[in-house]
């Protein structure tokens, strides 16, 4: 299945009939590996991991009304930064759930893990950075994301972050999409 209907599907329908969450809880979003996400050694490629995890957080916004309330004032979610540890293979046919939890948050993000999970063993983990944007205004920082939330009837506690989550954050960062930023690779060139 292309990842287009995947994505309709979670947009729309993937979310329905299941609990409600509330921002501290743990989502669980079931998949199951497709003919399309094979590479030639037959097990899911390494780039289909983390449109899987967009659809998992997907699910996780909708079911906790994040989608709904940013929606409405015009805010939506971007990934900053995400890094991927592969631990098992994931097959063709195989069923798998994501499951996604918050870490944590700063002033200009929030930090997620998304851990690929079957029958109760992790197989891959991610962690993701979420930034988010406002149309008309741009980087939203987490103090407005927390307003429009709570005057949508959405509890928001974000967890203390990581020590590690928020130093791993700051060794992958870049500077701003404004500012100039040059390729230099210190003498060495790209051919």
């Amino acid at each position: 299945m292309n990842m287009w209907l995947q994505w309709l599907l979670a947009m729309d329908l993937k979310s329905r009939g299941k609990p409600e969450l509330g921002i501290g809880d743990v989502a669980k979003t079931t998949f199951r590996v497709l003919p399309t996400d094979i590479d030639l050694l037959g097990h899911m490629n390494n780039g289909r991991y983390p449109s899987y995890m967009d659809l998992a957080r997907v699910d996780m916004t909708n079911r906790t009304g994040m989608s709904a309330a940013l929606g409405k004032t015009g805010i939506y979610a971007v990934v900053g930064q995400s890094s991927m540890v592969y631990r098992r293979s994931l097959d063709l046919w195989q069923r798998f759930d994501i499951e996604t939890a918050v870490l944590g948050g700063d002033e200009r993000a929030i930090y997620l893990v998304q851990r690929f999970v079957v029958d109760g063993e992790v197989y891959a983990r991610g962690i993701v950075q979420g930034r988010f944007i406002e149309k008309g205004v741009g980087t939203a920082k987490i103090a407005r994301v927390v307003e429009v939330l709570e005057a949508a009837g959405i509890a928001v506690e974000l967890p203390a972050l990581p020590e590690e989550v928020a130093e791993w954050a700051r060794l992958n960062a870049l500077p701003p999409s404004r500012a100039s930023h040059p390729s230099d690779w210190a003498g060495r060139v790209p051919r």
